[in-house]
């Protein structure tokens, strides 16, 4: 939804009471994903259960379909129109808000994943590779074959044409040309990668097993390295990203071994005591959200997922020279093998490494303006430098 996020680190346990809420729901099914279309919220689970949430996501009701077995992936186009796939391959549609669904019998086997790029134009996918696109909004639905990988776990629509797909062992896959053709990249890792979603028009990001989180990029049709957003291995099974009030974009992971992730220049955990098997996450805005899991376990915020304090975080300048810079950057304090990133000023991570003396090489930085930032501790170091 590229080179990662490891900016900042910061491990702290509270209990969830207080900024996470158990929700009545009337299901005792697992619940799988969450959709939020205005200030509605609708999750799906095993055993054909779809659930609509009101107000905010704060009463929750059944709504009946004739689907069976497991729901798998969700999603609306509008305020109207919705759609959701079965792992019996069916694909069901909603064109009145999701009072009302029909079905569509697309793949003999499982479909994992939605997404639409407009209201005409998805992508479906699921097991053994398979790919489906629509271009009339779900009224048929064409084969784009079989990939090389035994199952696609999630799909993403980056921007007007390119669109990327992740599974089991590192799978990933690419099409610059709306879904018609696709290339299989060597991502070099056997994580799988469970989830993935658009941060930008430039940028996807994407999760997995052993706490992994990934970055792809639009600009060299690739990811960067692996990092461990959770050092004790906990599955990722969902991310969303929201805009927050100050216009940066936040992602929120959530963990099936109860634990929450918040990055916005640097990441965050808390464990997530009481909540557990956790599968789905989805906010209205910044600070409402909802998760899901095991056992019709819904449990909502109003506080962006975190207490109402925040750690302090000591902030402090950081001098770099020459600047302009051709092609050593060198940073005034001695922070050898010590990692830094390197942002554009529209917040897109650029470049991550690790220091060797005081010494950077950014020579492979296109000409322009950059921030460059590193955390050590509670302390995080910020500089601006003129790449020439």
């Amino acid at each position: 939804m590229k080179i990662i996020h490891t900016l900042l680190f910061l491990l702290w346990t509270f209990s969830s009471f207080g900024y996470w809420s158990e929700i009545v729901t009337p299901t005792t099914e697992d619940l799988n994903k969450i959709e939020v279309i205005n200030n509605t919220a609708f999750c799906i689970g095993s055993n054909g259960i779809l659930l609509k949430g009101t107000n905010l996501g704060e009463t929750w009701t059944v709504v009946s379909t004739s689907a069976t077995g497991n729901l798998t992936s969700i999603q609306f186009t509008n305020n109207s129109t919705g759609y959701f796939t079965t792992g019996n391959g069916k694909i069901y549609k909603s064109t009145n808000g999701g009072g009302s669904w029909t079905a569509k019998n697309v793949h003999e086997g499982g479909l994992n994943t939605i997404d639409f790029l407009n209201t005409s134009i998805g992508i479906t996918a699921g097991d053994n590779g398979v790919l489906y696109k629509t271009t009339n909004g779900g009224s048929s639905w064409n084969s784009l074959g079989s990939q090389s990988i035994y199952a696609i776990n999630d799909v993403a629509f980056i921007n007007d044409t390119l669109v990327v797909a992740v599974g089991p062992n590192g799978s990933l896959l690419y099409s610059t040309d709306v879904g018609e053709s696709w290339v299989f990249l060597n991502t070099n890792t056997t994580e799988v990668f469970n989830a993935i979603e658009k941060k930008n028009n430039s940028t996807a990001v994407i999760v997995g097993s052993n706490g992994s989180y990934t970055e792809f990029n639009a600009a060299n049709l690739s990811i960067g390295g692996i990092a461990k957003v959770d050092i004790t291995g906990d599955w990722l099974r969902d991310v969303h990203v929201t805009e927050k009030s100050d216009g940066y974009t936040r992602t929120v992971v959530v963990g099936y071994s109860s634990s929450y992730h918040i990055e916005n220049f640097g990441w965050n955990k808390w464990d997530l005591d009481s909540m557990n098997n956790l599968t789905g996450i989805h906010f209205f805005n910044d600070t409402v959200g909802i998760i899901c899991g095991h056992h019709g376990k819904i449990y909502k915020t109003t506080s962006g997922g975190v207490p109402h304090f925040t750690p302090t975080v000591l902030k402090e300048s950081l001098a770099v020279y020459p600047n302009p810079v051709a092609s050593s950057l060198f940073i005034s304090k001695n922070f050898h093998n010590q990692q830094v990133s390197i942002y554009s000023t529209s917040s897109e991570l650029v470049l991550q490494k690790k220091l060797t003396g005081n010494q950077l090489n950014v020579e492979s930085l296109s000409p322009g303006p950059y921030i460059i930032q590193l955390s050590i501790e509670n302390i995080h170091y910020t500089g601006r430098f003129i790449k020439q």
